[in-house]
């Protein structure tokens, strides 16, 4: 169904956040008045009522900044050929420059104050709402520079973004690909087109893709890799300065996310490559692929399934496949479908793929683009996930703690996804249905654990060499690689002059770990939705105290509510028997035949 032919019950009310444009100016306005007031608290920082005022103020602000940028961003996002929001976007901009150069004083001011001052103010009940904050300075403060350097380097880091700028323009505006020939016709080859044609059950047409995709990235890989090695090189660069011993210790250190985690995932991950090989072992014998190459190892093991739902439909399956997680869960996700929280249509203006946007106050918005089949369906589960933990993150907690962090930010949104898939693959109808499902969770696991590990040993490589001031070369970095590709896929598909390359299509190595970070929220959230499916009471409530708590406490130390501790390695074994598990059902399935 298209937007514009779509009841409004299918689309969300942006009049929940502001009345009308008018009523978001006036808002708008006040922030650029208020942008000049942090000034009043220069050098003042040291008194306890001013730093209270401050983090009161501040607060404020930011509350007022986060509606004034979702009713922005959602309008645009709808309608994104609308200059007016455009135009309102780039005001937005510019204010968000101002706050920056505006609040330098700030960071340095707060870290001048010493430890004992901030153990004081974390005793004082009246400071209660800010601890997290309070603790964030407290240890950060030794890494924090003096004003003018702090405010020379936030003018060096607005360049920053200059490397994936520069990244996302070659590779998604200058790269031209070959067609592919499909049933004797031509099609566009594009990076949003390529997973179509990587999926095809036409052998030829997933070479052709594979072909063309990879010809263009290797003419260009030199080009990419230094891109890559001088972003590393930048984000390394002030380590010294600030004394941080590492990108990962700066990225994680006030997180209190230790390395050692980073090394006891890698090593889990390593120790049951065995489990992947088997799974592309699988594909291979079952689908009886000879000449089996990276350009395969997207099929699914099932065939020809295709199932379509209508929006109702969607809505009614993702309700049932939740109904384990509680009746308070259900009523907030009635909530969510007729309270117009959510966006569920296709439009030639809309932005395309899905979200969730939290607005603290209101409520979570969600951007779908409905297609009826299973993606769409497990995209509604996944985006219900977001929204109902910032629902309840929002519900209990004050502003300056409702945001979490994102080392658990896609934990609620993978159970979800793991949920319907389990009730799904429960109640299919049919030996091809059960192995769609099963098939589908085995690929799932497998890029987000297996692959996202690769590419974070990958990038954790890169920083190491840059850390360490030793040298760094396209070959260099292809070479490691390669080292990786051969010890994930093993003797089982062999590694060409394509697939050396293909680091250079994950954007995402342009946030530093941020790759690592969705496989150990999806280990997490795969113990969660299996010990709610053996109806573990106390993991009910626990979870549910987890989506309560924002970042009223670090994050290992919230997973723990949960029962969660990734430095144990029965976390693990748990999680990757559940794989294991999943293959032989699909082995099983596949014998049936």
């Amino acid at each position: 169904m298209e937007r514009k032919k779509a009841p409004e019950k299918l689309k969300w009310d942006l009049k929940h956040i502001y009345q009308s444009i008018d009523e978001l100016l006036v808002d708008f306005k006040k922030l650029e008045q208020n942008i000049e007031k942090y000034a009043n608290f220069k050098g003042k920082l040291g008194k306890k009522d001013e730093i209270l005022s401050y983090f009161y103020f501040n607060s404020e602000f930011e509350c007022m900044l986060e509606k004034v940028n979702s009713y922005i961003m959602l309008s645009h996002d709808i309608d994104t050929k609308n200059n007016v929001f455009h135009e309102l976007n780039e005001k937005l901009n510019i204010l968000l420059a101002n706050l920056s150069a505006k609040t330098a004083f700030i960071a340095p001011e707060l870290a001048s104050l010493s430890d004992e001052y901030f153990q004081q103010l974390l005793l004082d009940d009246t400071f209660r709402d800010y601890e997290y904050e309070i603790k964030s300075i407290l240890d950060n403060r030794k890494f924090v520079l003096s004003e003018k350097e702090e405010t020379a380097l936030s003018i060096i880091t607005k360049f920053a973004n200059g490397f994936s700028e520069v990244y996302e323009s070659l590779t998604q505006s200058d790269f031209k690909f070959k067609p592919v020939i499909v049933d004797g016709k031509m099609e566009i080859l594009t990076q949003s087109t390529y997973s179509k044609f990587i999926e095809s059950k036409d052998a030829l047409v997933r070479k052709q893709a594979y072909n063309n995709l990879y010809e263009v990235f290797n003419q260009f890989s030199k080009t990419i890799a230094f891109n890559y090695i001088n972003f590393a090189k930048m984000v390394s660069s002030d380590l010294e300065l600030r004394g941080q011993k590492s990108v990962f210790d700066a990225m994680f250190y006030s997180k209190h996310i230790p390395e050692e985690l980073f090394e006891k995932l890698v090593l889990n991950v390593n120790k049951h490559l065995e489990l992947e090989q088997k799974y592309f072992q699988l594909i291979k014998s079952s689908l009886k692929l000879d000449n089996f190459g990276f350009q395969d190892i997207y099929q699914t093991l099932a065939t020809n399934y295709d199932e379509k739902w209508s929006i109702e439909e969607q809505k009614e399956i993702v309700f049932n496949a939740l109904s384990l997680l509680g009746t308070d869960y259900q009523n907030n996700l009635k909530t969510a479908f007729d309270n117009n929280w959510i966006d569920f249509c296709a439009d030639i203006d809309k932005k395309s793929g899905g979200y969730m946007l939290g607005v603290y106050k209101v409520h979570p918005y969600i951007l779908l683009n409905d297609n009826g089949g299973y993606d769409s369906l497990s995209t509604l589960a996944h985006e219900l996930g977001h929204a109902l933990h910032t629902y309840y993150s929002d519900k209990s907690q004050p502003y300056a703690k409702h945001s979490y962090e994102t080392f658990i930010a896609e934990i609620a949104s993978t159970v979800n996804e793991i949920l319907l898939n389990k009730y799904l693959y429960k109640n299919a109808k049919s030996r091809n249905e059960k192995l769609f499902y099963v098939s589908h969770y085995l690929q799932t696991f497998k890029g987000t654990v297996f692959r996202q590990v690769m590419f974070a040993e990958f990038e954790h490589y890169v920083y190491k060499k840059v850390e360490h001031n030793e040298a760094l070369s396209p070959d260099l970095i292809d070479s490691k690689y390669d080292e990786l590709l051969k010890n994930h896929f093993g003797d089982i598909v062999p590694v060409d002059n394509n697939i050396i390359h293909e680091w250079t299509r994950i954007p995402h190595f342009y946030t530093p770990y941020y790759v690592y970070q969705y496989a150990t929220s999806f280990i997490s959230a795969v113990y969660i939705a299996n010990k709610i499916i053996e109806n573990d009471i106390d993991m009910i409530a626990n979870y549910k105290n987890m989506l309560k708590s924002g970042c009223d406490g670090y994050p290992l130390d919230i997973l723990k509510k949960a029962n969660i501790d990734l430095m144990n390695d029965s976390i693990y074994e748990y999680v990757f028997n559940d794989f294991d598990d999943a293959l032989k059902l699909a082995e099983e399935l596949i014998k049936s035949n």
